[in-house]
């Protein structure tokens, strides 16, 4: 492998045809002797880095979440039950709204003794429901009149102030926070053990985060009052090699995973010229495989990081 930090796919192709008796010198120069491994190589190196990746060296990442929750004009984190008749709740200048519901529900916003919309909710299960609000001035009381002629109910509602390019903005109001990673990032695998670290505004203002849950092993629970920068390592999965993938291309993958995956590789295409060489080259794929699972949980590190929440 010619360098000890940056491969590129270039290399591991070379690597793998030298493997299979079809390289000629330290360049790749495809004819009809070739042709045929070198078009089976993305698949067999996706799944060699699969390999690699999830059970053996594995690749480190990091997502920010940027947690500056903002403050509603009027909040309620709780439950309101209706039934048979009808709750209110109001606020000046409101713009924008979100809440939750199970049942069967009928909203009516108002301002300044004008209803501005009316729509109706029927939900099984508590489901979310945000919007925007136009139509009121910035001085108008603005009156959310929820009614229901069946036991529903409404549960942690906000009235924000703040106004939003468009609904899906709208923050939830909720006493913690859940951040699906699967959502947060293209390539999650799973979260780094104990890699949670907060950056505050205030004294110490860099620490491991302690207050934290995981659901599932895939969504990450922070306090809402706990304000702060988040750093969230996280195991990723390897990016996918393609037909288009440049000989140029850079892995992010450590030197003992370049070492082994032409191994893999070579197994797996090999087969049909040689059980006896490829069944050797698994086998030496395999114990190499352990030997990186038996070693320290240090991975190769990228950055990826993503400003979400609200400033």
């Amino acid at each position: 492998m010619p360098s000890a930090t940056k491969v590129t796919w270039g290399d591991i192709k070379l690597a793998t045809l030298q493997k299979l008796f079809s390289a000629n010198g330290q360049t790749i120069q495809v004819d009809t002797s070739n042709a045929e491994y070198i078009n089976a190589m993305p698949q067999a190196a996706n799944e060699g880095l699969q390999l690699l990746s999830t059970t053996g060296k594995y690749i480190i990442r990091k997502y920010t979440y940027v947690n500056r929750p903002i403050s509603p004009v009027y909040g309620l984190m709780g439950s309101v039950t209706i039934a048979g008749d009808k709750w209110t709740c109001r606020g000046t200048n409101v713009k924008s709204y979100c809440f939750k519901c199970r049942g069967k529900i009928h909203l009516a916003i108002s301002a300044g003794g004008i209803t501005l919309y009316e729509m109706d909710f029927a939900d099984e299960d508590f489901n979310v429901h945000k919007g925007l609000v136009s139509g009121a001035e910035d001085d108008d009381t603005v009156v959310f009149t929820f009614s229901s002629k069946y036991p529903s109910i409404i549960r942690n509602i906000a009235l924000y102030g703040a106004e939003f390019e468009q609904e899906e903005d709208v923050p939830e109001y909720e006493k913690y926070i859940r951040i699906n990673m699967d959502d947060a990032v293209d390539d999650f695998y799973q979260l780094a053990p104990n890699e949670i670290y907060t950056e505050t505004d205030e004294d110490p203002y860099f620490v491991s985060a302690d207050q934290y849950f995981q659901e599932a092993g895939r969504c990450l629970v922070i306090p809402r009052d706990q304000e702060g920068d988040y750093t969230i390592y996280y195991r990723a999965y390897p990016k996918q090699i393609t037909f288009k993938t440049e000989d140029t291309y850079v892995l992010s993958i450590a030197p003992e995973v370049a070492a082994l995956l032409p191994l893999y590789m070579a197994s797996q295409l090999y087969k049909d010229d040689d059980n006896g060489i490829a069944t050797t080259y698994r086998n030496e794929f395999e114990v190499g495989r352990e030997a990186l699972s038996q070693m320290a949980d240090v991975g190769s590190i990228e950055e990826f990081s993503s400003v979400t929440g609200w400033v």
